[in-house]
């Protein structure tokens, strides 16, 4: 059972507990103003504070019981899944490019920034890509005036 669907149920069973105990006690300060005859009676407005205030946490926590039913039901987990490179017939630069990318594979990394980040020329940079790329490491993207470099 993944984390969602146990958050899920978790919710449900701590709401249903809490909008029970809300239950009652509106239900005891209900019969407790209609034995005083409160209604429309202003000596009685704690009661109704009371009760006004109650009906709130139940909102609150039927919000609780629909966030449980839909995490249980509904939700669905991402795997995300850890592609296993074959870096070992790649040179130490290759070898420290690709380790770069890989590090910021989040944001994809600029070709500009390759060359900035490891003081090469943009000539070698490029051949490096090339090598990554025929080997099906990488993936370079057009933007604009320069490449984005992201994992394959």
């Amino acid at each position: 059972m993944d984390n969602n669907k146990k958050l899920g149920i978790v919710l449900i069973v701590i709401s249903l507990i809490v909008g029970g105990i809300f239950i009652y006690y509106i239900s005891n300060l209900t019969e407790k103003s209609e034995q005083l005859g409160c209604y429309n009676n202003k000596e009685c407005i704690v009661i109704e504070r009371g009760i006004s205030v109650s009906h709130f946490a139940i909102g609150i926590f039927s919000f609780i019981l629909a966030l449980g039913f839909y995490l249980v039901f509904f939700s669905k987990e991402r795997i995300i899944e850890q592609k296993d490179y074959d870096i070992s017939k790649l040179n130490s630069e290759e070898k420290k490019v690709f380790s770069f990318i890989k590090e910021n594979k989040d944001k994809g990394v600029y070709q500009s920034e390759i060359v900035e980040h490891f003081n090469f020329p943009k000539s070698k940079v490029s051949r490096i890509l090339d090598k990554l790329e025929s080997k099906q490491l990488i993936e370079r993207k057009r933007r604009g005036m320069t490449n984005i470099v992201v994992l394959k």
